[in-house]
């Protein structure tokens, strides 16, 4: 009877915060994919409570086990929302430092090559996706700006190189991984994909 009257008090409790000016306000004004994703989780607890009639002789266990798990996905969500709002405020910064000119593509393949050897590998993967940027737009391929993404430089391939696509996309996306999400670089593959773009641009220069 007791875990029952609880389960009233909760349900009584989430309700009173859904109707709190407070939470009306940020309704009003506008919210940000976290703050909507909280809205909906407090409103579907508050269903979940005002649904379920736990029955006087149900075991406490199984309530209890009811709202920890509505505890813990509600954990989940968040912190999943909150990695995927820092990854987006990351990819959005531009990929040049501020007053930075572009150099030539050879510079940065060199570049890339002396920070690897330097065990700089962060450093080496950006130079390494800013040679390969930089000579696509050598031969006209894209046109780069600061504003947009690496899957619009992509559509640019699709429809001037298709050729060049795949090679771009694996570049790009591993980059994204090693820049952005603190991916730990496979020294190996680092020297790989060096070794890849210096043949790619050396045949693609001759056969242009």
């Amino acid at each position: 009877m007791n875990r029952h009257m609880s389960l009233l008090q909760d349900k009584q409790r989430l309700q009173e915060i859904l109707s709190q000016d407070e939470f009306v306000s940020h309704q009003a004004d506008g919210e940000n994919l976290l703050q909507k994703g909280i809205r909906y989780l407090i409103e579907w607890l508050a269903k979940l409570f005002k649904w379920t009639e736990v029955p006087a002789g149900a075991s406490n266990a199984i309530s209890t086990g009811i709202l920890i798990l509505a505890g813990l996905g509600l954990i989940f969500v968040i912190y999943w929302m909150t990695k995927r709002i820092v990854w987006e405020q990351k990819r959005k910064r531009s990929l040049f430092v501020h007053g930075e000119k572009i150099r030539a593509y050879t510079d940065y393949l060199r570049d890339a090559k002396e920070q690897g050897q330097a065990g700089n590998w962060r450093e080496g993967e950006r130079s390494l996706f800013l040679a390969l940027l930089v000579y696509l737009q050598t031969r006209e391929w894209i046109r780069i700006e600061k504003w947009k993404t690496n899957w619009e430089y992509a559509d640019e391939l699709q429809m001037n190189q298709p050729l060049a696509e795949e090679l771009f996309r694996r570049h790009a996306r591993t980059f994204d991984q090693v820049w952005y999400g603190q991916t730990v670089i496979d020294e190996e593959l680092f020297w790989e994909r060096l070794k890849e773009l210096e043949v790619f641009c050396r045949e693609e220069g001759q056969h242009g």
